[in-house]
């Protein structure tokens, strides 16, 4: 499968976690702890092209991302966004939701905007980090 339209994401690397039609990825910028991108693996620009099977397969991918964020990192609430500005292919990028401090990786982690609604905050994170919270997610 051609994965390049989605190479910005570095699936080959970022990957956390690998379904039939859907690939969730750690996200550079970690807004708040277990940041992900949830990429369609096919090529389409518009979430009406979503064909039913792929459709279909979307609830237990968030189901998974939810549970894992969860019991990982104690998550509360999640926000997900489909902007689509600058990648024009079906992505969704997904924030868990907290009301207090993490304390993980050598790393503080605050949700800044708890309770409102999350931003796209330029908060990068080295790929050594990145690394350890995909690793963490898939064990």
């Amino acid at each position: 499968m051609d994965l390049t339209f989605m190479k910005k994401f570095k699936p080959e690397t970022r990957c956390i976690k690998e379904f039939k039609y859907w690939i969730v990825c750690v996200r550079p910028k970690q807004v708040t702890i277990g940041d992900a991108v949830i990429l369609l693996k096919r090529e389409t620009s518009s979430l009406g092209n979503i064909l039913p099977e792929e459709s279909a397969e979307f609830p237990e991918v968030i189901k998974w991302y939810e549970d894992v964020c969860v019991s990982k990192f104690g998550a509360i609430k999640f926000n997900y966004t489909v902007a689509m500005m600058h990648d024009s292919f079906v992505h969704y990028h997904a924030f868990p939701r907290y009301d207090k401090v993490i304390n993980i990786f050598g790393k503080t982690w605050k949700d800044e905007e708890w309770p409102a609604l999350v931003s796209f905050r330029n908060v990068p994170v080295e790929e050594d980090i990145l690394q350890s919270i995909k690793n963490y997610m898939q064990s």
